[in-house]
């Protein structure tokens, strides 16, 4: 998204190819941030939008046949929706596990769809939510953790698997080594971390 300054924010497409003209973004509201403060404050229907894309190489690998792990951290979720509402459209049939990790369960907010997904296709796409700092008031009784740690205890050999892993560059830069320790491909796992534009104030004095 280009601002009025011509200062860019990234965003990661979270409508699937050929899904329509309609372009969703998942946009998470950062205290501060200058776009998101303006998304969802001050933005109404109707309001122009200029951007530039898409760019990137974060996209499904269809010429596979390889299983699939997503990885997703927060609305690191965005793109993975993207990829696997496509491979239901357009047939694929290999397997898909989607792990999304998220601080609280009430941050995960598209769990039903994702559910809704694994009840519509159990014999291909499996969904895991795994919670960081479930409280007790929250009655978690899932999986609990660092989502890439999940993995890493449900995959002890990752060989012949490709991941797509989207979220914080912490989380990516902690997940990529781990997995590939445990037997993945480097050619095999695709990642698309998003990093935090800096406040105004940083950005004045650079």
């Amino acid at each position: 998204v280009i601002l009025e300054d011509g200062a860019r924010r990234a965003f990661s497409f979270a409508t699937a190819p050929g899904a329509g003209p309609t372009i969703e973004l998942q946009i998470r509201r950062v205290p501060g941030g200058r776009y998101t403060t303006h998304v969802f404050e001050e933005m109404k229907v109707g309001d122009a939008v200029d951007f530039e894309g898409p760019l990137g190489s974060f996209f499904l690998r269809e010429d596979s046949s390889k299983p699939i792990v997503f990885v997703a951290g927060a609305t690191g979720f965005a793109p993975v929706k993207s990829m696997v509402e496509h491979a239901f459209a357009t047939g694929l049939k290999r397997k898909m596990v989607l792990y999304w990790g998220t601080r609280k369960p009430q941050d995960m907010y598209a769990r039903e769809l994702c559910e809704q997904w694994a009840k519509d296709h159990p014999a291909t796409f499996k969904f895991v939510p795994v919670i960081s700092e479930a409280a007790p008031e929250d009655g978690w009784t899932g999986r609990t953790g660092l989502v890439h740690e999940a993995i890493l205890e449900d995959y002890p050999d990752l060989h012949g698997h490709e991941l797509y892993v989207c979220g914080s560059v912490q989380m990516v830069d902690a997940a990529v080594p781990a997995f590939i320790a445990q037997g993945l491909g480097p050619e095999a796992c695709y990642t698309d971390a998003f990093v935090p534009a800096a406040p105004a104030t940083d950005q004045a004095r650079t």
